[in-house]
Formats: C-alpha cells, sequence, structure tokens
C-alpha cells in the first residue's frame, strides 16, 4: 500500500495503532517508577500529569514547497509561522506556552540572512505569545524546512485539582458548536497570492490571516476556566476538524452554513466560494469548541475577540452535515487538508 492510498489521517491511525499494540502509546505511562496519566495521539497536543502540573507537548513541520514558498512568504512571516501553528495548538489545549526547540533542514546555499530574519520572527512570536526557544538542531537537507516541537503548561486547575485541559473527545449530545473570529480568510489570502492578486486595503486582513495567524491563547484559557472541556484549532478547515472532534466524542453535528462567522473582505474578493472556503481552506487557526450555551457565552463575554454559535451536536448516527438558512443540506466538496490529497499544495 502507498501513503497516498492511505491517506494522512489513515497513516496516522496506523501508526498509533502499532505503536499501542507494542505498549508505547500514550495513555498512561511510566515516570518515577509511577503511571502516569496522559492523553496521547489524536489530539492537538499530547498531555500528561505530574508533580510539576499538567504539560502538553505539540509539533509541527513547515516544508518549502508543501506549506510555503519564499517566493510568497517572507522570511519573517515564516519565523512567524512555523511558532503561531504550534502556539495554537497549545492554545487548544488550554494551555500556555513554556518552551520550544527548533531544528532547521538547511541547504548549503541557504542564504544565513534570510535564516537570522526567520528566527526574528519567531522571536517576535515569543514575545508576543510567550515562550522561549532553548536549543534545536540543524541539518543538510536537499529542501528547505523548519520543525518546532512545543512544551505547554495547564495554569487553571480543574475540579480533581489537576491542571484542566481541553481534549478532542469531551463533545456531549446537547452542546452547542461555536467557533473565534472569522473562517476562511486565510485560505482567501492564499488563493489570492498563488493567483498573483496584489493585495490592498481592503483585503490585507486576508494576507495577514495567511501569513501570521494569530493563535487564541486567552481565549483557550478562558475556555477551561468556563468549564468547557471539548476544543481544537480549525488548521484543516471546518467541515474536517469538526469531524474528527465529532469521531473522538463519538457524536455528530449539525451546522446551519448561514451562521458561520465570515469576514466582508472574503465575502467582496470571493462572491462564489467564500463558503466554501469558510468551511474547507484551512489554516484559520481559529478556536472550535463545543459546551452548554450558558458556559459558551461566558467565553464570549470575557475574551476580545468573537465568539459565533454555528450549530449543535447531535447523536452520532446524524454524522456532520452543513444546512442552509432554509435547513436542506449543503454538499461539502473535501473535507479538509490532508498532505497526502493530490489537491494540496502550500503557499
Amino acid at each position: 500500500m502507498l501513503v497516498r492510498e492511505l491517506g494522512e489521517f489513515g497513516l496516522i491511525e496506523l501508526l498509533a495503532e502499532t505503536l499501542a499494540a507494542e505498549g508505547v502509546d500514550g495513555p498512561d505511562f511510566m515516570g518515577d517508577h509511577t503511571r502516569i496519566p496522559s492523553l496521547g495521539i489524536g489530539d492537538d497536543a499530547a498531555a500528561w500529569g505530574g508533580e510539576a502540573g499538567t504539560r502538553v507537548l505539540t509539533t509541527d513541520t513547515m516544508v518549502e514547497g508543501v506549506h510555503f514558498s519564499l517566493d510568497l512568504t517572507g522570511w519573517r512571516d515564516l519565523g512567524w509561522k512555523a511558532m503561531a501553528v504550534n502556539l495554537s495548538d497549545v492554545a487548544a489545549m488550554g494551555c500556555v506556552p513554556t518552551c520550544s526547540v527548533v531544528t532547521l533542514g538547511l541547504r548549503d546555499d541557504q542564504q544565513v540572512e534570510g535564516l537570522v530574519e526567520m528566527y526574528a520572527g519567531m522571536a517576535e512570536a515569543c514575545r508576543r505569545h510567550g515562550g522561549r526557544v532553548v536549543g534545536g538542531d540543524i541539518v543538510g537537507s536537499p529542501v528547505l524546512f523548519v520543525s518546532v516541537a512545543m512544551e505547554g503548561e495547564a495554569k487553571v486547575l480543574g475540579p480533581d485539582g489537576r491542571g484542566a485541559i481541553l481534549k478532542r473527545g469531551a463533545a456531549d449530545i446537547g452542546d452547542v458548536i461555536a467557533v473565534t473570529g472569522n473562517l476562511g480568510d486565510s485560505a482567501g489570502g492564499f488563493h489570492m497570492a498563488m493567483e498573483g492578486e496584489p493585495y490592498d486595503d481592503s483585503t490585507d486582513r486576508l494576507r495577514t490571516a495567511h501569513f501570521r495567524p494569530e493563535p487564541r491563547l486567552a481565549t483557550g484559557q478562558a475556555l477551561t476556566k468556563a468549564g468547557i472541556r471539548a476544543a481544537m484549532d480549525i488548521s484543516d478547515g471546518l467541515v474536517g476538524d469538526l469531524t474528527k472532534l465529532c469521531e473522538a466524542s463519538g457524536v455528530g453535528a449539525v451546522v446551519r452554513g448561514n451562521e458561520v462567522p465570515v469576514s466582508e473582505a472574503l465575502r467582496l474578493q470571493f462572491p462564489d466560494r467564500w463558503l466554501s472556503l469558510a468551511l474547507t481552506g484551512g489554516e484559520d487557526y481559529e478556536l472550535l469548541f463545543t459546551g452548554r450555551e450558558e458556559a459558551v457565552r461566558e467565553v464570549s463575554e470575557a475574551v476580545d475577540v468573537p465568539v459565533t454559535v454555528i450549530g449543535e451536536i447531535v447523536d452520532a448516527s446524524r454524522g456532520v452535515s452543513v444546512l442552509d438558512s432554509k435547513g436542506d443540506a449543503i454538499e461539502v466538496e473535501g473535507g479538509g487538508w490532508d498532505h497526502f490529497a493530490t489537491s494540496s499544495g502550500g503557499g
């Protein structure tokens, strides 16, 4: 079997099953001769508890020609985004960043000045959102890549006195589904860059959303404080990521397409496909979460980013559907980003 036949998420599942069969997967591992409750493969980050509190660990890699092109992406923006995508995973777990290590794969003809500028972008993201870069590795590679592994910690205590975290497998029937910010702007910015469309004052927010996303760390903290437990960040598109959350929780979902938050800039720039971009575009790095209506309202009042209720969690037998304003199902083409899908590309 070839990787492209199995797909990214099928491959993740197969490799996780391989580790589980050998007894070396995430849930409950040995530390100081005691069993440590943990959360393994399948969420935005792995998590474990100990004397130092609850910690999470995530990693993400950006490869030239897959995730970015230096013809379109500036070095400083590349550094910012390499950190931001990991910061978003930490936010989606309801935690704050502590430290990171960075691995670079470089050609020997790489311009050093560009790498310095990239690290300046990383530093800018750390100053804004927290955390430190404490080490890493450099290897020779035929293609440029930057890989960040980031640790975070839970600051909010749960009812059991342990650090409270968010996870994908905690949605319940009757929960409302909510998202932060606007969806589809990043995909709009990507398509404008790929199609050579110049940005202006009315579309600059699309460029910013794609090249310099803002991880929602404060909102992740607010979710845990409000008692919400089910969340993830939107990196692979709303429909694709909501499907993952529902599968992890054993539930279904109904989304009202006309209530998905979309910016005026996206509607005007893409009048025929703004909804498709909002539903499946990916790389929004907004938070998707579920909870009781009163808890979601509490979050909305506590944070300075918009929070929009877009649907409800239902029985698993109903699957995941998107409805129009008349209540009719909308056919959604593509379930989100898959690295091994033939249409995948990088900006």
